[in-house]
This record gives C-alpha cells, sequence and structure tokens, in this order.
C-alpha cells in the first residue's frame, strides 16, 4: 500500500464529499475535475473524470472545451514564467558579447 489505510480512508472520504452535488452540480465538478486531471498531468485522472463527466451528462463538446481552458491556463503559466527568464539569459548574452 502507498500510504497507511487510515490516511488512504480518510482521503476517499474526503475526494467522495468533495463530489456530491452541493453548491455546484455534479456535471460541473466533474468538467472542473477533468480540466485539473489535465493540468495535473494525470492520466488515470483523466480516464476517471471523463467517465463522470459524461455520466453527469457532459458532452464531448463541453469536456473539450474544459480541456481548451486547461490548456490555456497552461501554456499561459509557461509563458508568464520563462519570458523573464528568456529575456534575462539574452541580456547576459548580450552582455557577454560585448566584454
Amino acid at each position: 500500500m502507498f500510504i497507511l489505510k487510515e490516511i488512504n480512508d480518510l482521503y476517499y472520504n474526503f475526494s467522495k464529499k468533495v463530489y456530491d452535488a452541493n453548491i455546484l452540480d455534479k456535471k460541473t465538478k466533474e468538467l472542473i475535475a477533468l480540466a485539473c486531471s489535465v493540468m495535473a498531468d494525470c492520466v488515470p485522472c483523466i480516464r476517471h473524470h471523463y467517465k463522470y463527466a459524461l455520466e453527469a451528462g457532459a458532452s464531448k463538446e463541453e469536456m473539450a472545451e474544459a480541456f481548451a481552458i486547461s490548456m490555456s491556463v497552461s501554456s499561459g503559466s509557461k509563458q508568464a514564467k520563462y519570458t523573464p527568464l528568456i529575456q534575462e539569459i539574452e541580456l547576459e548574452q548580450k552582455k557577454n558579447s560585448n566584454v
């Protein structure tokens, strides 16, 4: 077992409760989970939430849009994180070539 049984049981109960319909309906929760699964790069999670999103009434088009949002956030994150780094490297290279 990866983690202690009592910790695994706590996780299972928490996870089960999170996906119960409450303020957000089950379909919305599964679409969010599906998008987060893409961001987390978790193939088993994607399989799991894809199945449950379908069962909750999500269309393939809704899932495709959720995927697109997660991919947009992911690529935006990379752009925001690495643009300043590349600019810094280019500035260093320019300084070093002028020495």
